[in-house]
This record gives structure tokens, sequence and C-alpha cells, in this order.
């Protein structure tokens, strides 16, 4: 069996975790696992061609204790060659600024630092030093707290943003049997033992129970289990970024997000989840199992117009056959309607059959006669309307809604306004822009709200207007 150097080193060549000519920036703690880390790396940089640099945190939590760790990192990184930085962090502020644990806040902080002295030596690499044991424990973790596969994979042994874990895959008695070979010194930090902790609870608690009382190989099963989900993932993954162009319209921002209902619907229910989260990503959302599911039903069987509020002001409206993701009134903890209250007007004709552009709208109007009914499956979709062609005539007038307009809806008894008919239906107010569709002097339909009951088809019906819109 090959010493853990000689399977370290062939895994950062066979799986490129770390290149020639990159700086890696290995995170120290003076414990045992960043220990190993250390040294390992320290041998295979001159071989691999890179540059190693150790940097310790001092999260300012545990004052009796960082001097020590800090001591010990620096000396062993002397004597290795290896450049090494103290950097302080104010967990504690961080965390009550921000309103986290002092875990997440310590990892947030850390994370920053690293990449922060990345940055200044490209190209970079991150590493840290967990290992398959907290691989099982964060399995676990995530399982507690409620994940989706994606989460279920666990940790990643690369990640897009540079952090490589090389030693992912190697058990932690096998770390400590490195260190009493190689009479490396380590620290235990004593917060490990603090069953205050979620993580501590698990490590010290949970799997030693599972061991005992149902599989004695349960951290091999879960890594077993994590490394099964993170190849699936891949392909998840890859499936979901070839549906993506389909499904946003345009360039996905921060501040402003189109999803195409039609392509969307047209996917499974695992990629149609997927492509919704990468949405709420993009927004810089947090996506959670319950706004999943609201866009998932807006998307499915939402009423056109309906707007749902989530969190930060981030509005989600279905109109014209699209969920419009958006902060109308930009990052904020206000509540109600954001969405602005004016539309812009604006007024086009159009002659006969053929093209029209609402620049305003920022919309496309395609009007085309039909010599047959529509097929049952355009019936339903939101981007189109059928009139009989007889009940109308050209030219067309296609303009923003006004104050006292009314008309009567299919199958209603008689004419209501159209504000009303807006109000009813849920339709948040910067969604209210129509278009009017107008022939003579009567409405015969609203895009996206419906036709006028006597433009509506019927079996008399020979000739049909099929009228199709799209974002531009």
């Amino acid at each position: 069996m090959l010493g853990l150097e000689s399977r370290i080193g062939a895994l950062i060549k066979n799986a490129k975790l770390i290149l020639p000519g990159e700086t890696v920036v290995v995170g120290v703690s003076g414990g045992p696992d960043s220990m190993a880390l250390l040294h390992l790396l320290a041998g295979l940089a001159g071989p691999g061609g890179f540059t190693l640099r150790a940097v310790y945190v001092d999260h300012g939590l545990r004052p009796a204790e960082t001097p020590r760790e800090a001591a010990l990192v620096r000396t062993r990184a002397a004597l290795l060659g290896v450049d090494c930085r103290v950097e302080r962090a104010d967990v504690r502020g961080r965390a009550r600024a921000a309103g986290l644990s002092l875990e997440h806040a310590g990892r947030l902080l850390r994370y920053e630092i690293f990449t922060r002295e990345a940055e200044s030596q490209p190209p970079w690499k991150i590493a840290v030093a967990h290992t398959a044991d907290d691989q099982a424990e964060e399995l676990l973790l995530r399982l507690l707290r409620g994940t989706g596969r994606k989460g279920l994979a666990g940790m990643a042994m690369v990640t897009e943003r540079g952090v490589v874990r090389p030693l992912l895959e190697i058990p932690k008695a096998e770390v400590l049997d490195y260190l009493a070979r190689e009479k490396i010194p380590y620290l235990e930090d004593s917060s490990n033992r603090d069953r205050r902790y979620r993580r501590n609870q698990v490590r010290l608690d949970l799997l030693p129970y599972l061991e005992a009382h149902f599989n004695p190989a349960v951290r091999e099963t879960l890594r077993r289990t994590a490394a099964i989900l993170a190849e699936e993932e891949q392909l998840l993954a890859a499936t979901t970024a070839k549906a993506w162009p389909r499904v946003i319209r345009g360039q996905a921002t921060p501040t402003a997000t189109v999803v195409t209902l039609q392509p969307l619907l047209g996917e499974p229910l695992a990629i149609r989840r997927r492509l919704l989260e990468g949405v709420l990503l993009t927004m810089g959302g947090q996506p959670t199992f319950h706004q999943i599911g609201l866009l998932l039903q807006l998307a499915e069987d939402g009423q056109e117009g309906k707007i749902l509020h989530l969190a930060r002001g981030l509005r989600v409206t279905r109109q014209g056959g699209e969920l419009r993701f958006a902060y109308p009134a930009g990052i904020t903890r206000q509540r109600g309607d954001l969405l602005p209250a004016a539309s812009p007007s604006f007024e086009a004709r159009l002659a006969g059959p053929g093209e029209l552009i609402i620049p305003e709208l920022g919309l496309e109007i395609v009007c085309k006669v039909l010599g047959a009914p529509p097929a049952a499956a355009e019936l339903q979709r939101p981007d189109l309307e059928f009139l009989d062609l007889a009940t109308i005539s050209f030219p067309l007038l296609f303009r923003s809604p006004i104050a006292g307009d009314r008309f009567q809806p299919l199958g209603a008894p008689g004419t209501k306004k159209l504000s009303d008919i807006f109000i009813n239906r849920k339709i948040a107010r910067g969604a209210r822009n129509g278009p009017v569709l107008q022939a003579g002097a009567r409405i015969v339909a609203v895009l996206g709200v419906g036709v006028a009951h006597h433009a509506r088809l019927t079996a008399a019906t020979k000739k049909v207007l099929r009228i199709s819109w799209r974002r531009r």
C-alpha cells in the first residue's frame, strides 16, 4: 500500500487539484488534520511546482490557547521553509452584526481571510484539511437540518471558488498514524469538545451511538453515499446548465431575472426545482424548500399577474407567460406591493395580420389568421389569445389601459371595469399594462387577461385570429 504522501501526491496530480505555478494558501489551525496537510503539501510543493503559504486565523474566542497554536504553526512552517501569516478575526462582532452563530461567522471570516491572502498571489488555490470523517459528520448535519440532493453530496474535493480538500477521502485514524510516524506535533482545540456546538454533538455522541447500535461502518457508509450522490449531482448540474438558456430570457442578473414558463414547465420537476433555485441564488436569496414550492405553484397554476412576496423585497410576478423576479424598491424589509403604480403609456396600430413592436413594454406581437380551430394545447398557453376573425375588423389598436376601460370577459354576464378585473385577479399594479386590444370602439381582448365574450371562438367560427406575444 502506498504511503499517505504518495497517495496525496497522485491525487493532486491526477485530479488536478493544484497546478504547477499556483500559490496554495493552506489554512492551519494547529490541530492534527491541518498540521498533517501542511507537512504533506510542503513535501509535495517542490515536485509539484507550486508555492505554499500557511495562514493561521485567531478567532478571538480562546485567548488562553491561541498563542500556543499560532506559535506552533509559525515554528513548523519555518522548519518547512513555508511562509506563514497570523491573522485575527472579530468573530463575535460579525456574529452579532449579521445575526449568525459563532460557527457560521467564524467560517465566513476564515474563508474571507484565506481568499484575500490567495488573491494577492495569482493563480491560486485554498487548501483546507477536511477528512473523510468530517465528510461523514457534514452529511449527517445536512440531513438533520434538511437539504436536497446537492447538499447530501457533501463537501466537494475541489470547488468553483478554488477551495481544495486533499484529505477528503482519508480517514482521521490514518491522519493520526501519519502524524505519529513522522513525529509531527499538534494541539487539540478545546472547543472541539464543547457540546453546545451541533457538529460536536454529531461527532462525540451521534456517530458513536450509530456505530455501537446500528452500523459499525456507518462513517464509511455515509462517505460512499456522499460519493455516489456527488456523481449524480454532476449529471443533474450539467442537465440544468443545458436547460438554463432555454428557460431564462436574456441575462439573469442580481437585480432582474425573467423565467419563461413554457420551457420551464417542459422540464422534469427535479430540473425545475434546480432552475428556480439557481434564479434565487442569482438574485442573492437563500433558497428554501418552501420558497421553491411557492415558485413552482406560481409557475404551474398561478393566475396571470399574481405577485409573490419573498424576503428582502424580492417580488416575483407571473405575467405574459413569464415569471419576473425583481427588487422594485431595492433590497428592503418593506412589505406589501412594491411594484410601481404607473405603467408606460403607449399606442400602436396594426393594419393587418403581421408583426408589431411595442418598445415601451419590450413586447413583440404577432397576429396570424388561421383557417382551422387551434389545438387544445395552444388554448392553454398564457402567451396566446384567439379571436373569431368575423367579430373584428382591422386596423387593430394596441394601447395602454385607460381609466374607465370596460369590457365583457369571456363568460361574464355583462361588462366590468378593467380596473376591477385586475383587482379581482390579484394582478399587481405594476403588471396592469395590458396591452388592451381595441377594434373600432370596442375592447376585444386584454393580452394576458383574456378575450371579450363577443369575440370568443364558437362552433360557427370559420377563421381565427391568433395573437402571440413575447418579451424582446
